[in-house]
């Protein structure tokens, strides 16, 4: 295939840590390992790094109130001007909001196709209810504008893409919206280390205990709720251990200091060498979340060798493949989730792993990516 240059646009880059970050540099370094060129559209604030690195050009932004690692630019549409030069051949959102928006016209005054991912289920009910006012009127009347506004946005793009089959299906039967399977690149070598877990945990402060872990982003649409509710139930024996910053952070530190369970840790922040050992220490990783449109954590601990325990009706259950790494429990059932933690504990069964997280490596991701890029460039090239 020819080189091509791709515009990646998207409200939030480094030094933001979350999973769509971790999907474009996932992305940027696989496609430029290939002899691709990679520009990044983003927001950024006064004092921030990134607006001084290479092919990645940035509108100022300000903190956004329900979230301070994220910024957002109430008029990002002259980041197009910087980029008219750039030779950029396709565009690919990462977001509905501003800088999908100007994505959008980016490609209109370029002349080129625009595709999207689709990477948040923020119309989802169990989403909004954990940003508004406890008010039904205000929760319903913000979930239908939010799933008008998303039904028309997607429709402005030559593809979408869903990074799995329930997401597509989400897309489907809630805003009418046809959506491309590809799942997103996990960069699961990272997380193939040689350390025993013993060691890890001992490395960790937790020699000879068990450990459920989460990781990730502490917000209400994770529904840590019932990861604390079932640590109650399962009682001392095991550590739950949840990894992460986030807007309540200090809600579910509240709740479990109410419930009076001390074996319930929150470690904050972590860097990215204590990540892989808190993976590799882990007995269970569980992500309660109905959010994920596909769950790159989850991946990463099969990386690691860690079993998986996911909530059903959601994305999370195509990555247990069957059971062979990983279970589901009844979402939101802090009782069956503790029977499945007790039942994986006991039977110590062998997940195979390693092979179900190599099916999401950045190079059988991006061959796909570009299938499509070369598809919508010729059919845009045709009927202009």
């Amino acid at each position: 295939m020819e080189t091509l240059t791709i515009a990646i646009f998207s409200d939030t880059y480094l030094p933001a840590r979350d999973g769509v970050v971790t999907y474009i540099e996932t992305l940027r370094s696989e496609l430029e390992r290939k002899g691709h060129n990679i520009i990044i559209a983003t927001v950024a604030g006064k004092n921030d790094i990134m607006n001084k690195t290479k092919n990645v050009y940035t509108v100022r932004g300000h903190r956004f109130p329900l979230y301070d690692q994220y910024k957002i630019s109430v008029m990002p549409f002259s980041i197009g001007k910087k980029l008219l030069s750039s030779g950029a051949g396709i565009v690919h959102t990462q977001t509905p909001f501003m800088l999908g928006i100007a994505g959008q016209r980016f490609a209109r005054a370029a002349k080129i196709p625009a595709v999207s991912t689709f990477h948040s289920l923020v119309f989802q009910e169990s989403a909004v209810r954990g940003y508004l006012p406890k008010n039904e009127h205000t929760v319903k009347f913000v979930e239908k504008r939010i799933k008008s506004y998303f039904s028309w946005h997607y429709r402005q793009y030559n593809a979408v893409i869903s990074p799995s089959e329930f997401t597509a299906k989400v897309l489907l039967d809630h805003i009418g919206l046809n959506s491309i399977i590809i799942n997103n690149a996990v960069a699961v070598s990272r997380f193939a280390t040689e350390i025993s877990r013993e060691d890890a945990k001992k490395k960790l402060g937790y020699e000879n205990r068990k450990i459920v872990l989460f990781l990730g982003r502490i917000s209400k649409e994770k529904n840590l709720e019932v990861m604390i509710k079932a640590a109650k139930i399962i009682g001392p024996e095991i550590d739950f251990v949840i990894v992460g910053t986030g807007p309540h952070l200090d809600f579910y530190k509240t709740m479990a200091g109410e419930l009076g369970l001390e074996n319930v840790k929150f470690p904050g922040f972590v860097d990215d060498l204590e990540i892989h050992l808190y993976l590799k220490a882990a007995d269970i990783f569980c992500n309660p979340s109905n959010f994920e449109v596909m769950s790159t954590v989850d991946v990463e601990s099969l990386a690691a060798g860690t079993p998986i325990l996911v909530p059903s009706e959601t994305s999370q259950e195509e990555l247990v493949h069957g059971g062979k790494c990983g279970r589901i429990f009844m979402n939101s059932d802090p009782d069956d989730l503790a029977k499945r933690i007790r039942e994986m504990i006991r039977d110590e069964a062998d997940y195979d792993t390693l092979p179900y997280a190599d099916l999401y490596r950045p190079e059988n991701h991006v061959k796909h990516l570009l299938e499509l890029y070369k598809k919508v460039m010729n059919e845009y090239s045709a009927n202009s």
